[in-house]
């Protein structure tokens, strides 16, 4: 990350806090390297298309495509996928 440069972080805004679709770990590892990750932030009403995240399989979702607040919602039922800071 130091020779590569800040990493790209997706999140959710979910209005008292930000969740993480993913990298929770380089969020961690920018902060220790002091950079400011480059994020990528969601509304609710965003669609997110959510087959290219590893979680997509395991959980059979019906669609590919799906608001923001309602992946949100699905993945913090789930907690064993859920990044929230």
């Amino acid at each position: 990350m130091a020779v590569l440069g800040a990493p790209v972080i997706r999140v959710i805004d979910c209005g008292q806090y930000f969740m993480a679709l993913e990298g929770c770990h380089r969020i961690a590892a920018a902060h220790a390297l002091e950079i400011e990750p480059k994020w990528i932030i969601y509304g609710p009403t965003d669609e997110i298309g959510i087959t290219e995240f590893d979680w997509f399989e395991p959980h059979n979702w019906a669609g590919t495509s799906y608001p923001a607040s309602d992946v949100a919602f699905e993945l913090n039922s789930l907690a064993a996928c859920t990044y929230v800071f």
